[in-house]
Order: structure tokens, then C-alpha cells, then sequence
């Protein structure tokens, strides 16, 4: 059976708190162009400019539940680093007890 969508904030495509990443998400918009345009309404509203847009951002993350995290998911740090990180055993060697030494020139020939 096919998973209901849920009307919420999304944890993963945020820039402020996750509101219009959420709406983006729920209709399947592009969020980054759904941004553009609620800044563009917000700064042509005639009465409270930016004010009024602000407002209704901030009812929205205020009653908006946020997505629930997903086991395993990311955390925090995730958030700044972009979860670029590799996962232990994708075939990648690692090498432990690894000291340094200094060669001189001498041993560098083979002599």
C-alpha cells in the first residue's frame, strides 16, 4: 500500500525551518523556485511588505509538524557536512598503526 503523504516541515530541504521545503516536497515543486516565489509575493503584498510574509512563515513553522527523523537517518552535523561521508567497508583499504619517518637523501638512492 502506498505511504500517505503528510503535510509538514521537511528535515533535509531547509534553509530557514523546513516550511516551504515541506510544501515543495508535499505537491512535488521545486522548492528553490517555490522560495523565489513566496519572496517575490511577499515583497508585492501592498500593506506590511515583508512583514506579512514573515508572519504567515512563521504560523506556518509554528503549526507545521516537522517530518519525523528516520531511523539510521542523519543527525546535526549532517546538516553543515552534507552526509558526504563514506561509509565504513565501500571498498576502500585502511591502513592503521601507521608511523612516519624521515628519509634522508642517502637512503633515497639506495645507497
Amino acid at each position: 500500500m502506498a505511504e500517505k503523504k503528510r503535510f509538514e516541515r521537511s528535515r533535509t530541504n531547509r534553509l530557514v525551518g523546513g516550511v516551504l521545503g515541506g510544501i515543495a516536497e508535499y505537491f512535488g515543486w521545486n522548492a528553490n523556485l517555490l522560495r523565489v516565489i513566496y519572496v517575490l509575493i511577499s515583497i508585492a503584498i501592498p500593506f506590511g511588505h515583508v512583514v506579512v510574509g514573515l508572519l504567515v512563515y512563521v504560523i506556518l513553522m509554528t503549526f507545521m509538524p516537522q517530518e519525523p527523523i528516520q531511523p539510521g537517518g542523519g543527525s546535526l552535523g549532517d546538516l553543515f557536512r552534507g552526509a558526504t561521508q563514506p561509509k565504513p567497508n565501500d571498498g576502500r583499504k585502511v591502513i592503521h598503526d601507521v608511523t612516519e619517518h624521515d628519509v634522508s637523501d642517502s637512503h633515497k638512492d639506495g645507497e
